[in-house]
């Protein structure tokens, strides 16, 4: 690992948690919380481009490719803007480690976060057992689940399953 994949890392693991705790909190992910991190990717990125002579073309489609994705689902009113902003830097920062990272950083993060709805789901539908399945999602069309920690979760996952699987 190179000095300019750990930038990134560090600054992603300085945050992860406040950045957690303050999306569970208030669903929402704050710019003084992820918007330095795109001056530690800049660093990392030019970084790369000043010592390999290669423009870190990787990073920069894992960071378009994951928040343009995430952009066309906040259209739909599912992400906020900072899971949106969040999703570039997870994608940058996961581009710099490896093509397997930056596909199983947001694979993982949508499984977990499916699985979690799921569970609030089959939760929701228990307690309210006087409703018809067919009326189970609209009682949880109410519930919000911040997405940030999954997106999260997901980046770190991929992160120990690539430096076990492909180091």
């Amino acid at each position: 690992m190179t000095l300019w994949q750990i930038i990134p890392l560090a600054y992603l693991a300085v945050v992860t948690i406040p950045l957690v705790r303050i999306d569970w909190k208030t669903h929402t992910l704050p710019n003084v919380w992820v918007m330095p991190g795109f001056i530690a990717l800049a660093i990392a990125w030019i970084g790369v481009w000043m010592t390999t002579g290669e423009y870190p073309m990787l990073p920069a489609i894992a960071a378009a490719g994951y928040f343009t994705f995430m952009l066309l689902l906040s259209y739909g009113g599912g992400m906020g803007m900072g899971d949106v902003k969040l999703a570039g830097l997870l994608g940058g920062a996961a581009g710099l480690i490896s093509v397997p990272a930056a596909v199983l950083s947001p694979v993982l993060a949508f499984l977990a976060g499916g699985v979690a709805s799921l569970v609030v789901l089959i939760v929701t539908f228990a307690k309210r057992s006087d409703l018809p399945f067919k009326q189970a999602w609209a009682v949880t069309k109410q519930t919000r689940i911040p997405f940030g920690p999954f997106m999260l979760l997901g980046f770190w996952a991929a992160m120990v399953l690539v430096a076990g699987l492909f180091n």
